[in-house]
């Protein structure tokens, strides 16, 4: 793994003279090219984990990548996603798989102990997407009402049937199986969490349906009713068997680790 790293890093290492902020180089291109990788090697993220231990640790002289440049920046901007796709959209299945990737690449990341690339604060924002947001009980949606055209009002039907797939309750499909590596590889830390949830604002609460009425940031509440409401999801219909099963285990480990504690 060294020598890989070595070899991925160097291009970088050797332009850092050139660089306007040599303490910050640009590693956007290394990034990218380890997300794509992510995304499409589910059986090697652990590999893609131990790649960023070794860089961080990497003797580069002013030891740059100590600070891992623009990593979470690329993350926040670009890998990180919660969210679905149209069920006509093309390779729907593996860019589900790739977000769900994306999610244990985090995760993992985060049993490290290493603040550089710790990733638990995404967490937070995870759990809320998934459990506490529940746009498919919202009726209206002006943003999508705008888009009606009477011009082509033929049309209209297929564009708002498509639009609504993604407020629908199945769009849990896409999100249960990537929060579900947060338990799975961090969940205690995740029970254990205090303070603020990073990107929580209250416009959310009427825009998303949030079901979650109490005070905002983590608490040991917070994590109780998360697993409640897997438990919920473990029971609806509507989506894949997959789906409730990922959910069930997921309120199962979040029972056990309420009960050790």
């Amino acid at each position: 793994m060294s020598a890989i790293v070595k070899e991925a890093a160097s291009p970088i290492i050797q332009n850092i003279p050139n660089e306007p902020v040599p303490q910050n180089p640009n590693c956007d291109y290394l990034w990218h090219i380890l997300e794509e990788a992510v995304d499409q090697f589910t059986d090697d993220i652990d590999k893609f984990v131990d790649f960023v231990v070794e860089l961080q640790k990497l003797p580069d002289g002013d030891r740059v990548f100590e600070q891992l440049p623009q990593f979470r920046n690329h993350w926040t901007e670009f890998g990180y996603r919660m969210t679905d796709w149209p069920s006509d959209e093309e390779d729907r299945e593996a860019k589900r798989q790739a977000q769900t990737n994306q999610h244990a690449f985090l995760a993992k990341l985060s049993t490290r102990g290493v603040p550089e690339y710790d990733q638990i604060g995404r967490a937070g924002f995870t759990f809320r997407s998934t459990c506490e947001f529940a746009p498919w009980e919202i009726v209206h949606f002006p943003d999508i009402e705008e888009r009606y055209d009477e011009e082509d009002d033929e049309d209209w039907p297929e564009t708002r049937d498509r639009e609504l797939e993604l407020y629908s309750i199945k769009i849990l499909n896409a999100k249960v199986p990537a929060a579900a590596q947060w338990i799975r590889w961090v969940g205690q830390r995740v029970y254990e969490m205090e303070g603020e949830i990073e990107g929580e604002f209250e416009w959310q609460n009427e825009a998303l349906n949030s079901k979650w009425n109490g005070e905002k940031g983590c608490s040991k509440e917070r994590f109780a009713f998360w697993r409640k409401r897997f438990e919920w999801i473990s029971t609806v219909t509507a989506l894949e068997k997959d789906t409730q099963r990922i959910a069930r285990e997921c309120a199962e480990l979040m029972k056990k680790i309420e009960i050790e504690k």
